[in-house]
């Protein structure tokens, strides 16, 4: 009987985990959809970009949100702590070190960048109107994609993962689960004849190792807020200074092509920001077992 009673916890088990993974990753993908979907009618009939991406965003993390919350609350009693969402006396500076990785690192890559004569900075633009344009895209990339898709992927799906699999394996799985997620949203954009921009092998790569460092971030700050202020931190800095859109603070040329894209956000924010953080991770978890391991010497002693 009581042999029955384990196997049937442990399949039960088995299934809660199951369950939290499939519908989480489900509740992104749906709520990302739909927001596509609903854009692009909003889109058809006149509306501005601006207040097409407003809808959007919010229509994904009011979805999320919640839904996320009552998953969370069926695996532990404090659901947003569990997963690094603390509060604002701890997110500020734990926010902070995300933002600045990304400005130290993308700043050390234009600095060399233009040193090995591989840029030259041609012109700074600043106005009230950029700065104007830079807040109101944050916010929106805030809502729209920071928030919600980390609190989707770095909080919930990876706490549910690392109460399956050791750490270690939850890294590795919940990039997949990521990119996973904007593959699924274009199928179902394609069915239902929205244009979407396409996904290549490069789009792919990126997106991994975008998700790999964000968790990296996460494991070893032990706090969801950094991950967030990374990822848009990433995105502002991308958008508004590396990538040469029509509104930018920096203008500058590329003596080598590709200079900006692959070396500046490719290579030193994702490669090398990564290379940085792994060691810290690693050293935390050799200090976490030597502990385990001294705790159960005196226990037994």
């Amino acid at each position: 009987m009581q042999l029955h009673h384990t196997q049937s916890g442990k399949q039960n088990n088995h299934l809660k985990w199951l369950a939290t993974i499939f519908l989480s990753w489900g509740t992104f993908v749906f709520a990302l959809f739909v927001a596509t979907l609903i854009g692009s009618m909003v889109r058809q009939a006149g509306a501005s970009k601006l207040l097409q991406q407003g809808i959007q965003a919010g229509l994904v993390t009011l979805w999320t949100v919640p839904l996320l919350y009552i998953l969370l609350r069926r695996m532990s009693s404090k659901p947003f702590c569990s997963i690094g969402l603390t509060g604002w006396r701890q997110a500020i500076p734990k926010a902070a070190m995300g933002a600045m990785y990304v400005i130290v690192l993308s700043g050390s890559g234009f600095a060399i960048a233009h040193l090995l004569g591989w840029i030259k900075v041609t012109q700074f633009h600043f106005s009230i109107h950029l700065v104007t344009v830079l807040l109101l895209n944050m916010i929106i990339a805030f809502f729209y994609e920071a928030f919600p898709e980390e609190l989707t992927f770095r909080g919930t799906l990876y706490y549910a993962l690392n109460r399956r699999f050791t750490c270690f394996i939850a890294l590795l799985l919940q990039p997949i689960l990521f990119v996973l997620a904007p593959l699924t949203v274009s199928g179902f954009q394609y069915l239902a004849g929205i244009e979407s921009p396409a996904i290549t092998v490069d789009y792919i790569v990126l997106l991994l190792l975008f998700g790999f460092i964000l968790q990296l971030l996460r494991v070893l700050t032990g706090s969801l807020w950094t991950s967030i202020a990374f990822h848009l931190a990433f995105l502002e800095n991308s958008r508004f200074f590396v990538l040469q859109g029509e509104e930018r603070f920096i203008a500058y040329e590329e003596i080598v092509p590709g200079t900006g894209a692959l070396f500046v956000i490719f290579f030193m924010l994702l490669i090398v920001g990564s290379l940085l953080l792994i060691p810290a991770i690693v050293a935390r978890w050799r200090r976490r077992n030597k502990r385990r391991r001294l705790m159960k010497q005196q226990f037994y002693t």
